[in-house]
């Protein structure tokens, strides 16, 4: 399952079928956005090199969401926080894509109502909790496992959001926090993943 996948899973309200977060300085779209990033990231289909980002869309990518990114940034170098902008702006509606992927694998229900002025709301409430225990599982076990990317980006989009505690006692939010600021330490060369994974990470905080 993608980044994008497990954080929306983690994000939407088990029962509204909404995502929220606590800290809302950055919108759905644009944390939709970072989460594909991080997984071209992982797949080294996304690198950086002398401060920009780079897409290697050599070889073509099977899951239509990846494939689009991909597709958005090729040949176009560019800062994290431009290529984050560029890639919300031409999937829209990425979270609702994001959502749709998730109801048709039966991860999750989708139903309608009309609001005022007939204005129509989707909402996806949560069909399987295990899909959810796993997606924070699988962001609980990053706080241990030094080369867990995929584990690392969930803990690092959590964190953005606010949502670290809500999943995390006190002891692995400190040593999850630990993780997050080392990023910044790190001699990290600038075409390895992480390299990618700490310009998206600044691109969200400033």
């Amino acid at each position: 399952m993608l980044i994008v996948e497990h954080f929306f899973l983690i994000a939407c309200d088990p029962r509204a079928g909404l995502p929220t977060w606590p800290r809302r300085t950055q919108s759905a779209e644009l944390m939709a956005a970072a989460a594909l990033l991080l997984d071209l990231a992982t797949l080294r289909r996304l690198s950086m090199r002398q401060s920009l980002l780079h897409a290697d869309a050599q070889v073509p990518l099977t899951h239509p969401l990846l494939a689009d990114a991909l597709h958005a940034l090729d040949g176009h170098p560019q800062s994290a926080q431009s290529a984050l902008q560029l890639v919300a702006r031409r999937l829209h509606p990425l979270p609702a894509n994001v959502l749709e992927s998730l109801f048709r694998r039966d991860l999750v229900h989708r139903t309608e109502s009309r609001r005022w002025l007939l204005r129509k709301q989707v909402r996806y409430p949560l069909r399987s909790m295990q899909a959810r225990n796993e997606a924070v599982l699988r962001m609980r076990q990053a706080i241990d496992a030094e080369n867990d990317l995929h584990g690392l980006a969930l803990l690092l989009l959590a964190d953005v959001t606010g949502m670290l505690p809500l999943h995390l006692n006190a002891r692995e939010h400190e040593q999850a926090m630990q993780r997050l600021l080392a990023l910044n330490l790190a001699d990290t060369p600038s075409d390895e993943p992480r390299a990618t994974v700490v310009a998206i990470r600044a691109a969200l905080l400033a």
